[in-house]
């Protein structure tokens, strides 16, 4: 299960540059992407994998050997990653359903 997952991150950065070559749509990241998601919530080998990936960028971005602003870059990215990854919605109460309009009722 751990190469599994370390497997998707290399299929995640494949298809972001198929995307960019235009070999593949646009759209196949997104989809991609969100499926990396969702296996994050509900995969701790996927998680570890993340860990083991982000620490691999990190070291390639402080490299001394490239310019500061691929470090900042890189944190700009993990920032946004990180608003997207951690964004969920509330649940909403049912519209309509049981209970709907009988708060003021005694």
């Amino acid at each position: 299960m751990r190469i599994t997952a370390l497997a998707e991150f290399l299929i995640l950065a494949r298809v972001i540059l198929g995307a960019l070559t235009f070999q593949n749509s646009f759209l196949t990241p997104l989809v991609y992407a969100h499926f990396i998601r969702q296996r994050y919530y509900h995969s701790a080998f996927t998680r570890e994998a993340l860990v083991k990936v982000k620490g691999l960028m990190d070291g390639y971005a402080k490299h001394p050997a490239l310019p500061p602003v691929v470090d900042q870059v890189w944190a700009n990215v993990k920032r946004a990653i990180g608003a997207w990854a951690g964004s969920t919605l509330a649940p909403q109460p049912p519209a309509g359903g049981a209970g709907a309009g009988t708060a003021g009722r005694a």
